[in-house]
């Protein structure tokens, strides 16, 4: 992909960038395949197998062929006291907010209930891929969405902790030493950081995972957020069952007693692509390089808002087009809709971005931005003719290609 672009900063750089497809519940998978190169020992100093191993193994969880479940414990503790005024750690608080439990499935569905089953606090969230309904329920409300965004990745915590621990091991080449976990054989890779540099601020001094070596899984995320001699939360994965039944309901979240019910409708709905323009008024930006995947999933909404709000709320996307090419956690997705330059910030909200100069295709020489945030390293937006462009890919590299296909 070299020469596509000219940028403010190499890409390169931008990996050492700090912050913020979500994807699948493998999502882990993508970039432990890119560690390559070094040697894995024990700790005794044993050469056991490569690098490209291990990420081999890990990349064939990106193809759930069974239904995976587990629940995660989540065990947290306070930072030791930093030097003062050095730099600290700011995002070193649990991927996994709650202890829960859940189930991935091989069509993209997924659960995650919060345990215990009588907390107080619950936060719930199932998507049946089947029916294409999304449920949710936390506090006193109930929600039943229908016609999602084809763009909208999964984002239940166990595809959130897979994003992350990608991203942070994409950084740096990992020691890795064999070990084992709730009794199942794993590896476990410790990755650290240096105080001062953009990485330390996004991940803390040091990150350790255990990936489960028949799966590819993550089991464990350890993180020390400004000491690598003291943990601060650990994320682990418990009851790992592969290939477990399910039934009609397990992919919806039940409701609760007393709870208000809402009805929503996202507004997308599945179009022939020729048909697109006759309802959004405009003809579809569509790449034609996507490294590989097709479409996928294809739909146009004349009015989207997110849930409880009116149709005629000021914060409603019109005019939206929206395409995903493959499955997560390596789909591409290209979202376009009509929308002045200034909603550009509300696109990268929590996200530290930085300008990309586009020299192919529509985009070259607009307005445009590429992610610098470890969550969301293959964002990239755009504005262009009355257009806000979002392009979604697995890596920077990616989204830049992508945007410079556009036709």
């Amino acid at each position: 992909m070299s020469g596509l672009t000219r940028r403010t900063r190499t890409l390169a750089s931008l990996r050492g960038s700090p912050r913020r497809v979500a994807l699948g519940s493998a999502a882990v998978a993508a970039l432990l395949a890119a560690v390559v190169g070094t040697v894995v020992v024990t700790t005794a100093g044993t050469g056991t197998a490569s690098a490209a191993e291990v990420g081999a193994k890990v990349a064939a969880g990106l193809a759930l062929e069974q239904t995976v479940s587990g629940e995660f414990s989540v065990r947290t503790r306070k930072p030791a006291p930093r030097p003062r005024r050095g730099p600290g750690c700011v995002n070193c608080t649990p991927i996994v907010p709650l202890p829960s439990r859940f189930v991935v499935g091989v069509d993209g569905s997924y659960v995650s209930l919060t345990l215990p089953r009588d907390a107080p606090v619950r936060y719930d969230v199932a998507y049946d891929a089947r029916s294409g309904v999304l449920t949710f329920s936390g506090g006193l409300l109930y929600i039943r969405g229908r016609n999602l965004d084809p763009a909208a990745p999964n984002v239940h915590p166990y595809a959130r902790l897979g994003a992350w621990v990608q991203r942070a091991l994409a950084e740096r080449s990992p020691r890795i030493r064999e070990t084992t976990l709730a009794g199942r054989p794993a590896w476990k890779l410790t990755v650290d950081f240096t105080r001062g540099e953009n990485l330390y601020d996004a991940y803390g001094a040091r990150v350790e995972v255990v990936v489960d070596r028949e799966t590819g899984l993550v089991l464990q995320l350890t993180q020390y957020a400004d000491d690598p001699g003291r943990w601060t939360s650990i994320a682990t994965v418990r009851n790992l069952r592969i290939g477990a039944p399910t039934t009609a309901g397990t992919f919806t979240v039940p409701r609760p007693p007393g709870v208000r019910v809402v009805e929503h409708d996202f507004g997308f709905h599945r179009v022939a692509v020729p048909d697109a323009a006759a309802v959004v008024g405009y003809s579809p930006l569509l790449p034609t390089e996507t490294g590989g995947p097709a479409l996928s999933d294809f739909a146009v909404a004349k009015t989207t808002t997110p849930p409880l709000a009116p149709r005629d709320f000021p914060g409603a996307h019109r005019n939206v087009v929206s395409a995903r090419y493959g499955d997560w956690p390596d789909a591409v997705a290209v979202t376009t809709r009509r929308g002045p330059v200034t909603d550009l910030p509300e696109e990268l909200s929590g996200v530290s971005a930085e300008t990309v100069h586009l020299t192919r295709g529509p985009l070259a020489g607009d307005q445009a931005m590429v992610s610098t945030s470890p969550l969301d390293p293959g964002l990239l937006v755009a504005f262009h003719d009355g257009l806000i462009v979002r392009v979604a890919a697995p890596s920077p590299e990616d989204a830049v290609a992508v945007a410079s296909s556009l036709r």
